[in-house]
């Protein structure tokens, strides 16, 4: 098995590869802190949010509060558990036995409809194979 290969455990049953992915490497959770901070030190912004109706102030603390607590690193990646637990196509690839969607005999299924962009990333890993796909993502294909 090549170094690439081994890579497959660090590509999400969906087509996510974890290294570059905005979860597993805390880009959100950072991002929603950074943006946490300017919003609470510009307290400005609920007369603006107010004025114009253009949103709930109060419920874009709540959810940049969440964000910033909540969505934590994904450890270990989709497949050594990490990641977010209830996802339906983790699921789904677990129960049917299958590495990734693509291999399903029902792909692409109306799941997998829900997550936008999945079935174009699964498409490039099945037709490029998983070592020129990894390169690919790295920048080095």
């Amino acid at each position: 098995m090549n170094r690439y290969e081994k890579e497959k455990d660090m590509i999400a049953y969906c087509g996510l590869y974890c290294r570059i992915c905005d979860y597993y490497t805390d880009k959100i959770r950072n991002s929603a802190r950074n943006l946490l901070e300017i919003v609470r030190r510009h307290r400005e912004l609920k007369i603006f949010a107010e004025t114009t109706k253009a949103y709930d102030f109060d419920e874009l603390l709540r959810g940049l509060e969440w964000l910033a607590k909540e969505l934590g690193p994904c450890i270990g990646g989709c497949r050594g558990g990490g990641g977010w637990e209830e996802c339906p196509l983790r699921k789904c690839c677990i129960e049917k036995g299958v590495e990734f969607c693509f291999e399903c005999s029902e792909y692409p299924c109306d799941i997998l409809e829900k997550f936008k962009g999945c079935t174009d990333r699964l498409n490039q890993i099945r037709d490029m194979g998983i070592e020129e796909w990894v390169k690919k993502q790295l920048g080095i294909a």
